[in-house]
Order: C-alpha cells, then structure tokens, then sequence
C-alpha cells in the first residue's frame, strides 16, 4: 500500500536535474526507445524539474507529439500503407465504422482499384473510399520506394499504418524510410512497452490515431501527453 504513496510524493517535489535525468533514462531503457529519441527526451523533460517526474515527461512528449486527427467529414480518399501484420484491415474497418456513424457513404477497396478511380477522375466526390495496400517487408527500400508515387494521387492520403509491438528501431526507419505524413499506431492494448508507439509518433509524421482491440467498434483513440508519460512511468 506504501508504493502509491511514495509515487504521488514523488510526483509532487521538484527533482533535481541528475535524479530525473536518471529516472526517465530507465524508463526509456524499459521502454526500448531508439537511442537518440530517448536521449532527447530525457534531456528535454530535465527542463522542467520542478514539474516532477510525470509532468516534465508530459511536458517533454507534449513538445513532440503532432496529434492530426482523420477529418471523416472531408477526407475523400485514405490508402493505408504498412507493413505485413499491422493491423491495416482492422483500421480501415474501423475507419468505416466510424465514417458511417456520422452518415458519410463510405467503401472499402483495395488500393489497385481505388486508386485507378482517383487517377481518372471518377471516384464521386460525396465517397470516401477506403483502400488497403499490400503489405510489405519492412526491410524493402524497394517497397519504400513504391509507395512513395502512391501519395502523389489528388484526393488521396497516404497514411502510415505500424504496431505498437513492433521493433522501435525498424519503425522508425519505416516512417522515415517511407516519409509519412501521418501514422496510426495498433495494438496499444497488447503491449506494455511503448517504444514502438512513441517511435512512430514523436518523429516526423503527426499522430491521426491509436487503436485498442481490433473490433470496428472499438474505435479510433487518441493518446494525450499527461496520459502517455503516466503510463509510461507506471511501473515506477
């Protein structure tokens, strides 16, 4: 019963810098960030010792994280483009589920068919249609370079799709390698360490959603910064 306390203390005093400093680079080691993001976080949150731990972490991930949510009412086309076992199905399930609560006609497609409709003009302007793309091995600079050309099409957005239980390190090279504009991060349910996830969203591209579970009904999540340090220092 005494961990609680000794947690919420820990949270109330001002820490200083070499004590936080060690702190959150435990937790980075425990959650597998690639090296130079960790390091850059930690040497960001010590900015603010007087937050304690949990709010100078929050502080740190709330400078980094780019939170750009599907806009369901406009988007007219969405190529999901992600690695084999992503979760790409799911989401664009999902993706569907919600589109249609809102009462927007929508379709799911596979991206060689919904693609040629948005080459020649033909899509109906009032659809949005959902496409999946192949998967692809993460290892492939060829593949990268293939669905790169994807993006180009008018009315189409590429949006990266990567699991939380995924390597940090092979999904930071894809959202690079790939240069997505946005990712949706699965499996958040399943997995305890978030380096993956923070790989994928505190780099280049802006985070539009995470998922827990793989019910269409389950919806689309978002993650705030307060939220995610919590759960990152949760075994503390």
């Amino acid at each position: 019963m005494a961990q609680p306390q000794a947690r919420e203390r820990c949270n109330l005093i001002a820490f200083p810098r070499a004590v936080l400093h060690n702190l959150l680079g435990e937790t980075m080691k425990r959650h597998r960030l690639p090296e130079g993001l960790a390091q850059a976080l930690v040497r960001e949150a010590a900015i603010f010792p007087d937050a304690g731990v949990d709010g100078a972490l929050a502080r740190a991930l709330s400078q980094r994280l780019k939170s750009k949510p599907i806009d369901l009412e406009k988007a007219r086309g969405i190529l999901l483009v992600g690695p084999a076992g992503s979760g790409k199905s799911a989401v664009a399930a999902k993706i569907h589920h919600a589109a249609t609560l809102i009462g927007r006609k929508t379709e799911l497609t596979r991206a060689d068919g919904g693609l040629a409709l948005f080459r020649t003009g033909t899509n109906p302007p009032e659809l949005l249609t959902v496409m999946e793309a192949d998967g692809f091995n993460p290892l492939s600079a060829r593949a990268a370079s293939a669905f790169s050309a994807l993006g180009e099409i008018e009315g189409v957005e590429t949006i990266g799709v990567v699991s939380a239980l995924s390597d940090a390190e092979d999904v930071s090279d894809i959202v690079s390698a790939f240069r997505f504009r946005r990712v949706i991060i699965t499996n958040m349910d399943r997995t305890r360490r978030l380096g993956a996830a923070l790989a994928a969203c505190l780099s280049s591209a802006s985070l539009a959603h995470v998922t827990h579970g793989a019910r269409p009904e389950d919806g689309l999540d978002m993650l705030e910064p307060a939220a995610l340090a919590a759960q990152m220092l949760l075994s503390h």
